[in-house]
């Protein structure tokens, strides 16, 4: 059997029953549609498994950090703690924060508070830069969500104006006619409400997520301002 079959050949052929029959004898739009929103499942798994990695590894990191801003004997100590941590958006304001740091260091006598200000806004600059790469993909994940639903509901509503088209030119209205054709038809549906289901519940826990990373580098950013005032300022 052809597996871009028509609506009117599935109709003569016997009503199989099962969920692989019913897509292969389903319309040709309905397939495209099941394919658009397998490619779409596809990429929004992706995102998860990525997201989840990132987000849990970024939060231990931050954390971890965080720790260190009390504790530390100084900026050499803390460089070589922050570097343990590995790979988190702590560590890459405080990289920034200590490039920073050097530049206004006036001849290593400490630092002017008039020039706290550039290390703040470097610290800014960061958080902004690791804000933008912690949300990246999850737009898509939101437009997979709201999407599918919508993409899954066109091709059923094709696949039941096809199964209509069908009775009208067989003039015959019982249930074995209509049946199979709909019940083709509702795959569609249900395949863009398995697409959309995970793809919200992560956005919303990922959302939340997110939120928590950006108060831990709020956290690093009051924390460490503080630690510098205390260990480099001057009066200009």
């Amino acid at each position: 059997m052809p597996f871009f079959c028509s609506t009117a050949y599935a109709a003569e052929a016997q009503f199989r029953g099962d969920i692989m029959a019913m897509v292969i004898d389903s319309d040709p739009v309905v397939k495209l549609v099941l394919f658009v929103l397998i490619a779409f499942s596809v990429f929004s798994w992706g995102i998860i498994i990525q997201k989840w990695f990132s987000l849990s590894r970024a939060r231990s990191g931050n954390e971890f950090i965080l720790g260190l801003v009390h504790e530390a004997a100084g900026i050499t100590d803390m460089r070589s703690k922050v570097e343990q941590a590995g790979d988190c958006p702590l560590a890459e304001l405080f990289k920034g924060a200590h490039a920073e740091l050097k530049r206004v260091n006036v001849k290593g006598q400490g630092v002017p508070a008039a020039m706290l200000v550039n290390v703040e806004n470097r610290i800014k600059s960061e958080n902004a830069r690791q804000t933008t790469e912690l949300n990246h993909g999850l737009g898509f994940l939101a437009s997979i969500s709201n999407s599918s639903p919508f993409i899954g509901l066109f091709g059923t509503v094709w696949g039941i104006m096809d199964s209509f088209r069908e009775i009208g030119l067989k003039g015959s209205a019982n249930l074995s006619t209509v049946a199979p054709g709909i019940s083709e038809a509702l795959i569609a549906t249900a395949a863009g409400l398995f697409v959309a289901i995970p793809a919200v519940l992560f956005y919303n826990f990922f959302t939340s997520r997110l939120a928590g990373v950006a108060s831990q580098m709020e956290r690093f950013e009051i924390d460490f301002m503080n630690w510098v005032r205390r260990s480099f300022t001057h009066d200009a």
